[in-house]
C-alpha cells in the first residue's frame, strides 16, 4: 500500500479537494438531502398528531349530540347483551338527522328511594304495560344516564378503526373492561368543562346527586381532572388511552399487538403535545397517565356497589339490564 511520504503534504492535497467545485456541490446535495428527510420526518410525525387529535376532535364532537340528541333508547334495547350492541349499527347518524332533545334542562326534582337510596333504581318494580311498544323510559325527554353513557361509551368504542380489526370475542372482552372507564373520564370531564364540581349531565341535572348511595364513587374522577387543569386535547387522548388497554385478561395475542400499537400511537401523541405545550412537558406527562389508576379504581368500586348493593334489589325485577350485567361483572 502506498504511504504519504510527507504528511502535510497529504494535508494539503485534502483541503484541496474539500474546496473543489465538485466536492462542494457534493457535500451540499448530500446535506441538503439530510435536511430534507429530517424536515419529512418531522412534519410526518406533526401530520400524524393533528390527524389523530382532529379525528378524536370529530368523534368527541359526534358523541356530545348523541348525548344532546332528541333521541332516547327503549326498553327492549337496554336489555341486549353487549355482543348485540357491539354488532347493531351505530346511531351516530341521527345526530345529522334528529335536533337537541326538547324541555332541557329538566329541574324536576324526585325523591331519594328508601331502599337503593338510588334514584336511578327505584324501590318498587317499574310497571310495563307492553314491553315491546313502550316508547322510553319513563317521559320523553328523560334519559336513563347510568345506562345512556354507558351506551353511548360502546358506540365510542365501536368508531376507532383499531376495533373493527378484532373478533368479536376480543371486542367483547375489551368493552366490558374499558366501559366505565372511559364512561366515567367522559362525565367528569363534561362537569368540570362546565366549570361544575358535580355529576352534570347534559340535561341540566345531577346524577347522581350527593345525597345517593354511590355518589362518592361516581365522583372521585372530578377532583384529579380540576388539580391538574385537564385541557381538551389532553383529555381526549387520555380517553383514547383508556380504551386501547392490552392487558386485560382474555384478549388473544393478536388483539392485544394490535391494541398496544395503538395506546403506544395515542400515548406518543399526548406526550408529543406535552412537550410542545408544557414547559414542564414530562412531568406534565405523568401526570396525566397518573389518572388511569384512579379511574381503574374506580371501575373496581363502581362494581362492587353494583354486585353487592344493585343487584340484590334488581334481582327481583322480571326484565334484567344484560349489558350492565355483562360489564359489571367482568
Amino acid at each position: 500500500m502506498h504511504r504519504c511520504w510527507n504528511e502535510s503534504a497529504c494535508i494539503g492535497i485534502k483541503k484541496g479537494e474539500d474546496e473543489s467545485p465538485n466536492y462542494k456541490k457534493l457535500v451540499k446535495v448530500e446535506n441538503r438531502n439530510v435536511q430534507n428527510h429530517t424536515i419529512t420526518i418531522i412534519k410526518s410525525k406533526e401530520n400524524l398528531a393533528k390527524n389523530v387529535v382532529e379525528m378524536l376532535t370529530y368523534l368527541e364532537l359526534k358523541l356530545n349530540q348523541l348525548r344532546m340528541l332528541a333521541y332516547n333508547s327503549t326498553f327492549p334495547e337496554y336489555m341486549k347483551s353487549s355482543e348485540e350492541l357491539i354488532t347493531r349499527g351505530n346511531p351516530f347518524w341521527l345526530a345529522d338527522k334528529l335536533g337537541s332533545m326538547k324541555g332541557w334542562p329538566r329541574n324536576e326534582p324526585k325523591n331519594l328511594p328508601k331502599v337503593s337510596r338510588m334514584r336511578c333504581i327505584p324501590d318498587l318494580e317499574p310497571i310495563l304495560s307492553d314491553m315491546e311498544t313502550f316508547p322510553v323510559i319513563p317521559v320523553a325527554n328523560e334519559k336513563m344516564w347510568m345506562f345512556f353513557n354507558m351506551a353511548t361509551t360502546i358506540e365510542y368504542a365501536k368508531t376507532f378503526t383499531f376495533f373493527q380489526k378484532l373478533d368479536l370475542k376480543d371486542q367483547t372482552v375489551l368493552i366490558r373492561h374499558v366501559t366505565l372507564i372511559c364512561m366515567n373520564l367522559h362525565n367528569s370531564y363534561f362537569a368540570v368543562s362546565q366549570k361544575i364540581q358535580k355529576c352534570m349531565q347534559p340535561d341540566g341535572t345531577e346524577d347522581p346527586q350527593n345525597d345517593e348511595y354511590h355518589f362518592p364513587v361516581f365522583s372521585m374522577s372530578l377532583a384529579p381532572l380540576i388539580r391538574c387543569n385537564i385541557q381538551e386535547t389532553e383529555y381526549m387522548l387520555l380517553k383514547a388511552i383508556c380504551l386501547c388497554n392490552p392487558t386485560i385478561h382474555g384478549l388473544s395475542e393478536h388483539a392485544q399487538s394490535i391494541i398496544s400499537k395503538e395506546r403506544q400511537q395515542f400515548s406518543n401523541v399526548l406526550l408529543d403535545y406535552c412537550l410542545r405545550n408544557r414547559r414542564d412537558g414530562p412531568s406534565r406527562f405523568a401526570e396525566l397517565i397518573g389518572i388511569i389508576p384512579v379511574l381503574v379504581h374506580q371501575q373496581r368500586l363502581q362494581k362492587d356497589i353494583h354486585i353487592y348493593h344493585i343487584a340484590p334489589i334488581i334481582s327481583t325485577f322480571p326484565h334484567v339490564v344484560q349489558f350492565l350485567d355483562d360489564i359489571m361483572h367482568a
